[in-house]
């Protein structure tokens, strides 16, 4: 399914079909092994370390490392959680950040969960980047994810 526009131009929206049920993309999404499994925007990145606290107000950190061996740490809070069907959460790099920025930003990602025939479709918006282009660096990251959390899922 192709990417869709949305109404900020710093802002995105991606939306997949996987052939699993809400609970276990839920689950994808909320457990560290699990997001161990798939969260990297390719296969030639590791993903070693996932912490989650899932609750409204709980913290997640998720570490990757990149080919070249630097290492990139998200971290964020928890702002909404309804099992199965919604997750909404703060996002922002550590240190310098992804690609070198050099400005400390928080933007919002809220990952939404619907059944559909074959499975769940998953819409992931991800708004309030300070340019469009930190807005398509993460389209990139966000699509990369998203295929391996749909071959994980497999």
């Amino acid at each position: 399914m192709a990417d869709q526009p949305f109404a900020s131009n710093t802002a995105l929206r991606i939306t997949r079909r996987l052939a699993a049920p809400r609970a276990k993309v839920f689950h994808a999404w909320t457990d560290p092994e699990t997001l161990k499994r798939w969260f990297a925007p390719s296969d030639d990145y590791s993903t070693w370390q996932a912490e989650v606290d899932l609750r409204a107000g709980g913290t997640y950190r998720i570490q990757m490392k990149a080919p070249d061996g630097a290492i990139y740490a998200v971290k964020g809070t928890y702002k909404d959680v309804q099992p199965t069907e919604r997750l909404v959460f703060s996002w922002s790099w550590e240190g310098s950040g992804w690609r070198g920025l050099k400005e400390f930003y928080e933007t919002l990602v809220t990952v939404e969960l619907r059944t559909v025939p074959a499975g769940t479709e998953l819409t992931l918006t991800h708004e309030f980047f300070p340019t469009a282009e930190e807005r398509d660096r993460h389209r990139s990251g966000w699509t990369g994810c998203l295929t391996r959390l749909i071959e994980a899922l497999a």
